[in-house]
């Protein structure tokens, strides 16, 4: 399998201010001696020595995310802002042509994982085939009550794709395709959301967006961290540091040393943290990325757990 992130924040588009630009061409200048750039490779080679946040951004796209099995059929994950971008690049596929097909994910309808849905190029042309499955059993619904004439000035109808809606119950394994099986679990979040584990030839990616889990649930969480067992790719809600987790219990998120401890208890094999803070600068991730490398130091120096900050364009295959 391999997933591919379009959207990594949450609760509100967040894109990259001009002053932030500035701020970051500025330091770029400061580090860089006459040597770093003298030609073409030395210049990358002296961007390549920067730290992440100095040298590119995590993005500011909400959630949506793919993932695509051996074959290259297509899983979409929510449909925030990343969403538009993704339905751009699949232009140039099948889906351009009118012949393409996808299975859509949705883990709730909260606005930061629904709101690009409505410029979605590949929906608006007939032939392409889209089937939304959910633990919802009035996804469409919800759907249809987003291009209300009040809120959008086109219909969900209007949109030419074959759309579907399959209801699935909490735990149902579903076939996605003819090589990736699926199922899911309620994690708590105001109004309900899904995360969802996807399998194929014995890896795992699981899903686990806007999903709170605090020290109280900590003292109980054996089956989560059976549901987490073993997987090769966690994708986990990392919103909050640990100090803001304590003071905004029931926000539907979680923190990187929650994300950590799970992710160590269960064995996962790679940790991606998730759903940045919209009011975080690439800086202000930058550290949250270090300090969670340091607490897993403090509890398991010698494991072998990786943790990666998602960003919008990574890549992982597994």
């Amino acid at each position: 399998m391999k997933i591919k992130f379009w959207g990594v924040r949450g609760s509100i588009g967040s894109p990259i201010r001009p002053e932030s630009v500035k701020h970051k061409i500025e330091k770029i200048l400061s580090l860089a001696s006459p040597t770093d750039i003298q030609n073409e490779q030395s210049i990358h080679s002296f961007l390549n020595s920067l730290s992440f946040s100095s040298s590119s951004t995590y993005g500011g796209n909400t959630t949506c995310v793919e993932i695509r099995d051996k074959e290259g059929n297509l899983i979409i994950i929510d449909g925030g802002t990343g969403l538009r971008e993704l339905g751009n690049q699949m232009m140039a596929s099948e889906f351009g042509k009118g012949t393409g097909h996808a299975y859509w994910i949705l883990t709730h309808t909260h606005w930061d994982h629904i709101q690009g849905i409505p410029f979605f190029v590949p929906l608006f042309l007939p032939g392409n085939h889209f089937e939304f499955i959910s633990c919802m059993n009035d996804a469409e619904k919800r759907l249809e009550h987003q291009f209300v004439f009040t809120h959008f000035p086109v219909s969900f109808d209007h949109y030419a794709a074959n759309k579907t809606f399959q209801y699935i119950e909490e735990g149902e394994t579903i076939s996605l395709g003819p090589h990736i099986q699926a199922f899911s679990k309620a994690v708590r979040h105001p109004g309900g959301s899904f995360s969802y584990r996807f399998m194929e030839e014995g890896k795992a990616i699981i899903f686990a967006s806007d999903a709170e889990f605090n020290l109280e649930e900590m003292e109980n969480i054996d089956t989560y961290i059976d549901y987490f067992r073993d997987a090769d790719v966690l994708v986990f809600d990392t919103q909050y540091t640990f100090e803001e987790s304590l003071q905004k219990i029931d926000w539907g998120h979680s923190s990187a040393s929650i994300a950590t401890d799970i992710a160590l208890r269960a064995k996962v094999k790679k940790l991606v943290m998730f759903h940045h803070d919209p009011s975080y600068d690439d800086e202000k991730l930058d550290l949250v990325y270090l300090r969670a490398l340091k607490y897993k130091e403090m509890f398991d120096p010698h494991g072998k757990l990786e943790i990666i900050m998602a960003y919008e364009g990574l890549e992982i295959e597994v």
